[in-house]
């Protein structure tokens, strides 16, 4: 390949430097157990024209973003999968893979399926240009114009950076959809959905599983007296009380007004009890100050808990299985209610057929104040 005059390469830089160029905004998103987020873009140029990598290479360096270089298509699909870059420069004829073959593998793959591709080659016939941009973003021939190529590269890290936020909003749109917005624990859709896979799990490996069912006593009576912000001052003190009361592997949802849910994986009867006696104790020893009032509330709760201990083959779906579950801690929070709440009620069952069959149009059992 033919290096290119020193005419593009002045052109290229007279244009002026830009400031440092930020990366896409999904790092700025990162957890704090993912890597630190990066400050400017990355992209590797694969190119194996020595002069073409060393002017693409100190263009990019000169414009701010960080360049990281491979010399053949098995050298660039390692650094891209090793480097998690931003963009891609990606010549078509280099040894040991093609531009095309690495393209490929890249979209093959879940971790690099995302990352914007540009190919930057000498073949230009119409059939390899749109073989190229069925496989990437944008295709630039050679030899090229400098403040073209830069261009382009800008051009695809905007584009880049837009699908990330796209996807990071979406990501929230579905977390707020299985949210309560009062407790930030799950809520109804949420927990259905977990218990079907625990249900799922449970049964592939034979283990137990609990759910438990609790309601707050005479709570209608604290809205009616304190007013629904206090009441509501209420639940985000016992949803803080089932998230102190559980293991990182329960799963805690608020499924009705005052009714809230625990699912317990490989939970026996034994351990499933020992955690509802928690909740229950520590709810009724809670002091809940109330602003401008010398007097606290104080709230009592009763529960209902429905223990898996089953084995063996079941004909039933996980979805039916889930409802009736459910159900059957319902039922032992109603037996709790009116046997004088503050109180828990556990049955456990050791097989799938002793799981009562209940039909998704049957109501939940009237829980008296």
């Amino acid at each position: 390949m033919n290096a290119l005059s020193s005419e593009h390469f002045t052109s290229g830089l007279s244009s002026g430097l830009s400031s440092t160029p930020e990366a896409p905004s999904a790092a700025s998103e990162a957890s704090p157990s993912e890597a630190p987020r990066r400050t400017t873009a990355r992209v590797v140029v694969a190119e194996d024209d020595f002069e073409i990598s060393t002017l693409i290479t100190l263009t990019l360096k000169m414009e701010g973003y960080e360049v990281l270089l491979a010399r053949d298509g098995a050298q660039a699909l390692k650094t891209v999968r090793e480097s998690q870059p931003d963009l891609v420069l990606l010549d078509v004829m280099m040894p040991q893979m093609s531009g095309y073959d690495v393209a490929r593998a890249l979209q093959a793959d879940q971790a690099t399926v995302a990352i914007p591709i540009i190919f930057v080659t000498a073949k230009q016939e119409m059939e390899d240009r749109v073989l190229g941009l069925g496989l990437a973003v944008d295709y630039i021939g050679k030899p090229f114009v400098v403040p073209e190529l830069l261009a382009r590269v800008r051009a695809a890290l905007r584009m880049r950076k837009l699908q990330e936020e796209l996807r990071l909003s979406n990501e929230r749109l579905s977390l707020l959809a299985i949210t309560d917005d009062l407790t930030g624990l799950a809520n109804r859709r949420g927990f259905d959905s977990e218990l079907e896979d625990e249900i799922l799990r449970a049964r592939r490996f034979g283990q137990p599983m609990a759910v438990a069912v609790f309601d707050l006593d005479h709570f209608k009576n604290i809205n009616d007296t304190w007013g629904h912000q206090r009441g509501d001052i209420v639940l985000q003190a016992f949803a803080r009380v089932l998230q102190g009361s559980s293991r990182r592997v329960d799963k805690i949802a608020r499924i009705g007004g005052e009714e809230f849910v625990a699912l317990l994986p490989t939970t026996d009867a034994g351990g499933a009890s020992i955690f509802a006696a928690k909740v229950r104790e520590n709810t009724e020893a809670m002091d809940i100050p109330i602003e401008g009032e010398s007097q606290s509330m104080r709230v009592t709760v009763s529960g209902g808990v429905a223990v898996l201990s089953a084995r063996g083959v079941c004909e039933r779906e996980n979805s039916e299985l889930a409802r009736s579950i459910l159900k059957l801690a319902d039922e032992c929070l109603y037996e709790a209610k009116t046997g004088g709440r503050n109180n828990v009620v556990l049955r456990e069952i050791t097989a799938w057929d002793e799981l009562p069959v209940f039909s998704p149009e049957m109501p939940s059992s009237e829980l008296s104040e």
